[in-house]
């Protein structure tokens, strides 16, 4: 009985493959190897699919999902999880932004042999310093192209990567444990890193690398949009992927085991309690992908060395591609002499 309704499953799971042309004839071009888990996002009204071919795979996973929970949970809530940590499909390329063509292209090596691919700029008069930009979830280095001339303006070196399974670097999955290690490796074979930049899933990831940083006073960081606490975000996923008490658990059981962690422990401002040098972190009150409702105690009772810039009707994109914003960041930024 499980063996045939498992078939019965695999067989659905190679007609969805084979008809992904008439399936995803509203969307972008999805790969073939992106169908282990279709890209979501990481609220609940901001992944709900807009299309009538994404309701209907949206509904099909659902589906899936709970007819697997009822037999195997264990393999349902890893499922789950490789779906959510699954991102976007690489849409076409784009065209570089002119600034990029200036840069000398870095590549570097995870532990599992991984290449993460990004990009370096020296300023021509350089204030010895280096700053690392960490682009968010289904994100990519491009985006943050207007923040490469001012930090040349002041001096600094600059580098902007890729995340795992993001843009042209390698890999299937990212998370923050995924995340943390390329970052890690950035510094470790790119570095010396002295500050950081990064939104949403990157600023995320940014706090967890803060937490144990050496040097904390000599160093900055900008965190734009965090995904403060990682709880939040795997609520709304639950929610939409309408997933039962016991694939729940073992999804959670799942993250556990794979990052000797409970859930609960990567939340930023968890992280930041233990960092002591010079933190901005901006955030906006319309934020619906990482709620700023997930930071208001925390802003109450935070340490002084937090700096908050908060906005209001920026969103979670906007809130870095405003000129405003950008301005204040640079001025946080600013070498003191």
């Amino acid at each position: 009985m499980v063996v045939t309704i498992f078939a019965k499953i695999a067989l659905k799971d190679q007609w969805v493959k084979h008809n992904t042309r008439f399936i995803c004839r509203n969307t972008k071009k999805i790969s073939r190897s992106s169908w282990s888990g279709l890209s979501l996002r990481s609220n609940c009204k901001h992944m709900a699919p807009a299309g009538f071919s994404e309701r209907i795979y949206l509904q099909y996973l659902r589906t899936k999902f709970k007819t697997i929970s009822k037999l195997a949970p264990a393999i349902a809530g890893r499922m789950a999880f490789e779906l959510f940590c699954t991102p976007y499909p690489k849409y076409k390329k784009r065209k570089a932004p002119a600034i990029f063509h200036h840069a000398t292209k870095r590549t570097v090596v995870l532990t599992d042999q991984t290449k993460i691919h990004g990009f370096e700029w020296l300023p021509s008069k350089p204030n010895d310093q280096t700053v690392l930009i960490a682009h968010g979830y289904a994100s990519y280095a491009y985006k943050f192209e207007h923040y490469i001339a001012p930090l040349l303006k002041m001096g600094y070196r600059v580098l902007a990567f890729d995340a795992p399974a993001h843009g042209q670097s390698e890999g299937k999955h990212i998370h923050v444990v995924v995340y943390q290690e390329a970052i890690q490796k950035i510094m470790e074979q790119a570095g010396p890193i002295h500050h950081f930049i990064g939104h949403s899933l990157g600023a995320l990831t940014l706090s967890m690398i803060a937490e144990k940083i050496d040097q904390a006073e000599a160093r900055k960081f900008v965190l734009i949009a965090p995904a403060t606490k990682t709880t939040t975000t795997f609520a709304n996923f639950f929610k939409m992927m309408h997933l039962n008490e016991v694939t729940k658990a073992a999804f959670l059981q799942d993250v556990s085991n794979r990052t000797s962690h409970t859930v609960d422990h990567f939340a930023a401002d968890r992280a930041l309690t233990n960092y002591k040098g010079p933190i901005l972190w901006v955030h906006d009150e319309k934020d619906m992908v990482c709620p700023y409702e997930d930071i208001i105690n925390f802003k109450e009772n935070a340490p002084s060395n937090i700096k908050f810039l908060i906005t209001n009707g920026l969103g979670h994109n906007k809130v870095y591609k405003t000129a405003e914003i950008m301005d204040q960041i640079m001025t946080f930024l600013t070498p003191s002499k």
